[in-house]
């Protein structure tokens, strides 16, 4: 599902209240609607929705009552900086096992897998606060390069263009459909800047 659909569908107040409470444990419908005082009707629209993004899966117990539970680890980001609005999602593989309510019993160890986990959260930490100063230095590096742009750039669609191949290369269709023109007028700049360029290396 794309980002922006994410977004919409985790703006929801009860939908963001669904999955918190699914992140503790799985649950029925009938416990999610009582948790979240909100009726059963809505809960359901809420669910389905939930489960057709791919954010939860649905299960059936041993009296064939339905259950929901979160698929699998989904990390979704919004960067927003003077110089960049992304959102990105990423899915990654939890690797975990699903057990049934004997086996999650007879699970052994729990002191040392608390501290796994803490060992775990605290590397979390560590790599997110290199994440932050990474993000700090692209948008300085970001700001700098705006600078640069205008200073060479002729027009504002020149800058527009290199500012957009300043996050990745792209082909001349891909250019054209982040910029919203068409392919044509595109080509036109790309060969005015090209003769520009090569217009100065003959002057040096």
């Amino acid at each position: 599902m794309e980002s922006a659909q994410l977004l919409d569908i985790l703006g929801n107040e009860n939908r963001r209240k669904i999955l918190q409470l699914l992140a503790s444990r799985p649950c029925y419908m009938s416990e999610i609607a009582e948790r979240l005082d909100v009726g059963a009707k809505a809960i359901l629209g809420h669910l389905l929705l939930l489960e057709r993004s791919g954010l939860i899966e649905a299960n059936v117990d041993e009296q064939r009552r339905k259950y929901f539970h979160i698929t699998d680890n989904l990390r979704l980001e919004v960067f927003v900086s003077p110089y960049s609005f992304e959102v990105e999602t990423t899915a990654i593989a939890s690797g975990v096992q699903k057990h049934d309510a004997k086996s999650r019993q007879a699970i052994t160890g729990l002191k040392a897998l608390y501290g796994e986990i803490q060992g775990l959260l605290e590397e979390r930490r560590n790599v997110m606060q290199q994440y932050q100063q990474l993000q700090s230095d692209i948008t300085e590096a970001m700001g700098q390069s705006m600078d640069a742009i205008e200073e060479v750039a002729s027009d504002h669609m020149e800058a527009e263009i290199l500012y957009a191949l300043l996050k990745g290369p792209m082909n001349q269709r891909a250019l054209s459909m982040q910029l919203g023109i068409p392919e044509y007028v595109l080509e036109g700049y790309l060969e005015g800047m090209l003769q520009k360029r090569n217009n100065k290396r003959r002057r040096k």
